[in-house]
């Protein structure tokens, strides 16, 4: 087996199934990012040892890992790893500016985008480590 994804050079098409993880867990994010605040009851401890962030990192972790696995199942993982970096940056902290500005009883938060950019290169040291491929 080779350690990277792209070696066989064959071209395919896109296999659009491998998207339907990544974009049904994306919609999940934006689901609980949308969720007003006065239904969010937090507990003390929650906010002393700041689960919150914990949650944020894993969410898009989960989301990072999944995108990859899909660009390396399409054999597009060399193309694109970078826009993909990019674009699960910009959403990270889209969804934590529209929790500022458009969602009710929500507040940005910058600690909030830094754990949900750590989630993104989580999940990409998780794919290069479970998946063996470094390119």
């Amino acid at each position: 087996m080779p350690k990277d994804l792209n070696a066989s050079g064959l071209e395919r098409a896109f296999p659009w199934r491998h998207v339907l993880i990544p974009l049904t867990w994306a919609l999940l994010i934006l689901g609980l990012h949308a969720i007003p605040g006065s239904d969010i009851h937090l507990r003390d401890w929650t906010l002393v040892f700041h689960v919150d962030k914990l949650i944020h990192a894993a969410m898009f972790g989960f989301l990072s890992f999944s995108v990859f696995v899909a660009l390396g199942k399409a054999g597009n993982i060399r193309k694109y790893k970078a826009f993909a970096i990019l674009g699960l940056s910009i959403y990270g902290v889209s969804l934590e500016l529209a929790q500022g500005l458009w969602f009710f009883q929500r507040d940005a938060s910058v600690l909030d985008m830094g754990a949900d950019l750590l989630g993104v290169l989580l999940g990409r040291i998780a794919f290069r480590l479970i998946y063996g491929c470094w390119n």
